[in-house]
């Protein structure tokens, strides 16, 4: 019995790894449904005695600690752990450390991982000339356009942007260390696919990544290497308008609607956490009421940021400004969780970047500096994106974070990678 146990465990621990390659930049449902046959085998393991092999969870317990308190402390228990991190889509990082631990192949891991991506930045790619997404393509209105629109693949806008962000600088990464032509391909169509989505936030982290990667490989000269894509972009830019009226729109705080947008709920948060927060609330957190405290400041903060009165529409917070949704990873964890859970979801990424550079330079290993920009880039992204909370991107950073542990540890064990 033991022995079945551990054999159906290894299985679908194994299964659950593959399908998370497959499913991540494809289906929400289907990476889902791959975490759950993984929690499965993590269980069949246990009941067979056998352990875990558990990577370094001490920089999740940065902002795991301070979201679990507020929770425990909050008004509404079920409430405030819907809107926390503390779900199953941080299981990935447990779930691809543990098998690529016990033997699963990297390589064969990352081909499946090159054609679900490739299959992601064709279809942002398809859609942004085609002006039909994918998912309801009609061949009867296939017609090929000289301008782009903005895709969004096979998710959300921004959800497509994150996920694309975050293999683009897995797969640069993968391309310095095995100098591997598929690699190489998937990076170069993701590069595209980043462009062509259009999520502003995501181009800003690309630019702040890629700036924090060829600076730290190449020191002085990574610049003139950083001037080769931003000539691609700009390139781009100049001959479809789209691209360029998308990348002009990023400093107008005036008439930009999805700007303004956001300094409007930007302020009434600020005004609610200095004006109606307690000092406990302003400590962990007011991860069930503070959105409502925030819509307060809405009218007040639309006539700051425009100039002119708010339209007299009811229900205005959750009409136009999302109930306001912040927009912004970090005005989020000061809402949601206080003063110690921003603290502590900066120090777990800090703790990334800095562990990634620690890696490179011990190791000399372009992939760690990969992983280090794109943690920096991430960061930068999450000022102006909710995009650690938003679930497929997030199981997607937990997926390629595992790996990242993984790696370490062989370098640190003495292996090569």
């Amino acid at each position: 019995m033991r022995l079945k146990l551990l054999k159906v465990g290894a299985v679908f621990l194994s299964l659950s790894v593959y399908l998370l390659a497959f499913t991540i930049p494809l289906s929400v449902a289907g990476d889902n449904i791959a975490i759950g046959v993984g929690v499965l085998g993590l269980v069949l393991l246990l009941l067979g005695g056998e352990s875990v092999k558990l990577p370094d969870l001490k920089p999740l317990t940065f902002f795991v600690v301070p979201e679990a308190v507020s929770i425990v402390l909050s008004q509404d228990f079920r409430k405030a752990w819907k809107q926390s991190s503390l779900n199953h889509h941080l299981f990935p990082v447990v779930l691809v450390y543990d098998r690529l631990k016990k033997g699963l192949s990297l390589e064969r891991l990352l081909k499946f991982l090159s054609f679900s991506s490739l299959a992601l930045a064709f279809s942002v790619i398809f859609e942004a000339f085609t002006h039909q997404n994918i998912k309801h393509f009609r061949l009867s209105r296939f017609h090929l356009f000289l301008e782009p629109v903005r895709a969004k693949g096979l998710f959300h806008q921004l959800t497509t942007g994150g996920v694309l962000f975050l293999l683009l600088f897995l797969f640069v990464g993968l391309s310095l260390r095995y100098k591997n032509s598929l690699y190489r391909l998937v990076a170069f169509f993701l590069f595209l696919s980043v462009i062509l989505n259009q999520s502003r936030s995501y181009w800003i982290g690309m630019f702040v990544g890629l700036t924090f990667l060829f600076l730290l490989i190449y020191k002085r000269k990574g610049f003139f290497y950083f001037s080769g894509f931003f000539a691609i972009f700009i390139c781009m830019a100049f001959v479809f308008t789209p691209l360029k009226a998308r990348l002009e729109s990023i400093l107008n705080t005036k008439t930009n609607g999805s700007n303004t947008t956001r300094l409007i709920i930007w302020r009434s948060h600020y005004k609610a956490i200095r004006n109606d927060f307690s000092f406990k609330q302003k400590l962990i957190g007011a991860p069930v009421v503070g959105k409502d405290m925030c819509c307060k400041y809405i009218p007040e903060s639309y006539e700051k940021v425009l100039g002119k009165k708010p339209p007299k529409v009811e229900n205005l917070c959750d009409k136009q400004f999302y109930h306001c949704l912040s927009h912004n990873i970090y005005i989020k964890y000061l809402t949601d969780f206080g003063i110690l859970g921003l603290i502590g979801y900066i120090s777990f990424i800090l703790y990334l970047v800095v562990m990634n550079i620690r890696g490179f330079s011990q190791f000399s290993e372009p992939l760690f500096a990969a992983f280090a920009s794109m943690y920096a880039g991430f960061a930068a992204a999450g000022f102006f994106e909710n995009n650690f909370t938003d679930a497929e991107v997030k199981i997607c950073f937990m997926f390629i974070l595992g790996i990242n542990f993984y790696l370490l540890d062989k370098l640190r064990s003495g292996e090569k990678l």
